[in-house]
């Protein structure tokens, strides 16, 4: 080793090894490209070796980074352990940060903020709001609530509900008559409006996949609003979440399940540590009922 190692920097590296790219590490680090490249050379000019090799693919640990990898993020632990022990013995008062999709965002937790604030009104939740996932390890989020379970080992997985999703169309698409779509001809020309196939979790019942290769498609889409205004609007029949769709009386389930899915709280668990975290965390899971 040739000199001091920066923190900063090895989270530069712990951020490139887990994206593969410098412009996906910067989004993480929310920092500038040049600044992950700058923190990265600097990294492995003071430990004397190359850390990465450079290629078209992304970037791939040598032999040396992979044994600097698991410092790294000892080191990363640690560092989340000294925050969280630090709040240990703290009151049950601050800021805890939720990632979550949107949906779970709009159609659950945001309908049971007045419950939380009565419970603890010291406690001001921060929603982080997108399809990403969150990075518990980097500190990114205290608590994330997900769908299917995160496949990094050593965080900690709760299960809180089980979602599900079908078909509905809005009554006034459907008129007075019955509807229950299990084929393409039981759609009577309604088009379907339906996830793009990056969503597939969310419609993998093998007679969903049968009706969407012969059925007319209007709309594929990667979010659950705009499904729901299509289907509002009357422009076809959509999938939806369950929990999403009974709170709008216009439409109506018009299909079996199209496909079930666990929905997990997630933590890292130094984060447990933190009786603000757990007093959320504790919300969350009694709250789960509410996407079923």
């Amino acid at each position: 080793m040739h000199g001091i190692v920066d923190w900063d920097a090895l989270q530069v590296f712990l951020a490139v090894t887990r994206s593969g790219r410098l412009s996906a590490a910067a989004r993480r680090l929310r920092v500038e490209h040049t600044t992950v490249s700058r923190r990265l050379i600097a990294l492995e000019t003071a430990l004397g070796a190359p850390l990465f090799y450079r290629t078209a693919e992304g970037y791939v640990l040598t032999p040396q980074g992979r044994n600097v990898l698991s410092s790294a993020e000892a080191m990363e632990a640690a560092a989340l352990a000294v925050a969280a022990r630090a709040r240990e013995k703290s009151p049950i008062a601050g800021r805890v940060r939720v990632a979550l999709p949107p949906e779970f965002a709009s159609h659950w937790l945001a309908g049971e903020l007045s419950a939380f604030r009565r419970q603890h009104p010291q406690i001001e939740l921060q929603l982080l709001v997108g399809t990403r996932e969150r990075d518990l390890w980097r500190g990114e989020a205290e608590l994330a609530v997900q769908s299917p379970r995160p496949r990094r080992q050593g965080l900690v997985a709760v299960r809180i509900a089980r979602t599900r999703t079908a078909l509905y169309a809005a009554q006034s698409a459907i008129g007075r008559a019955r509807l229950t779509v299990t084929g393409p001809e039981s759609l009577r020309g309604l088009p379907l409006l339906t996830y793009t196939s990056s969503f597939d979790l969310l419609q993998n019942a093998k007679w969903f996949e049968d009706l969407r290769a012969a059925a007319p498609v209007a709309m594929t889409t990667n979010s659950t609003h705009a499904l729901l205004a299509a289907a509002q609007a009357g422009a076809g029949v959509a999938v939806l979440p369950t929990f999403v769709a009974r709170r709008h009386h216009t439409l109506v389930a018009v299909s079996p399940t199209a496909a079930e899915a666990d929905v997990w709280l997630i933590t890292h668990p130094e984060f447990r540590r933190d009786p603000t975290v757990r007093a959320a965390a504790d919300f969350l899971r009694s709250a789960g009922a509410g996407l079923q």
